[in-house]
């Protein structure tokens, strides 16, 4: 499209200059020249060995490449960070550690750039992986408490008789026939 001054618009592609044919065997006129090689153009990727090199994803823009390839692992620590402190076990806290240490080895490799997340999942994980272990000393401590006391003792041998005496039924007998002469023979011994 052409102004009314003469001038292009600026919004028209720039008009290549008209350049003599070149007639060469087997080319059709007004078509590129078969095999005719393209102009070198630097790739906008790094390369290996170039240290310096921007990083342009498909718009072109620097700073916006491709994610790093093990990322991943920050979020995962801190998920599992998350999980193993509210309450989900052991093995989340534990898989937390382990993510959140390879995380943290990622970014200093430099395949990684979120090492943060990989230290707050690292750091979620330890902290679950102790409150769940002091969460089953206690259990166990209770247990342990609440069976040596002597009313629990006493409460279980009077449960244990009462269950003995409905099998027995009314029959008045308070222990099985040869279980009590086995036990006579031993105290008579």
């Amino acid at each position: 499209m052409t102004q009314p001054d003469g001038g292009q618009s600026p919004y028209d592609p720039p008009q290549q200059p008209q350049q003599p044919e070149q007639s060469q065997p087997g080319a059709v006129p007004g078509q590129p020249a078969p095999y005719e090689q393209q102009p070198y153009q630097q790739s906008p990727y790094p390369q290996q060995g170039d240290a310096q090199a921007p990083v342009y994803a498909q718009g072109g823009q620097p700073g916006y490449g491709a994610p790093l390839p093990k990322n991943s692992l920050g979020v995962w620590s801190l998920v599992l960070g998350i999980l193993s402190v509210l309450g989900c076990g052991l093995l989340t806290g534990i898989a937390a550690i382990i993510t959140g240490v390879k995380s943290r080895q990622a970014q200093r490799e430099g395949l990684a750039n979120n090492g943060g997340m990989g230290l707050a999942g690292l750091i979620l994980g330890w902290i679950g992986t102790v409150l769940v272990t002091l969460g089953i000393i206690a259990y166990i401590a209770f247990f342990a408490f609440v069976v040596s006391t002597p009313e629990f003792q006493d409460g279980f041998e009077q449960e244990l008789q009462n269950s003995y005496e409905q099998e027995l039924g009314d029959s008045g007998a308070t222990m099985d026939p040869e279980l009590q002469e086995l036990m006579d023979e031993l105290e008579n011994s």
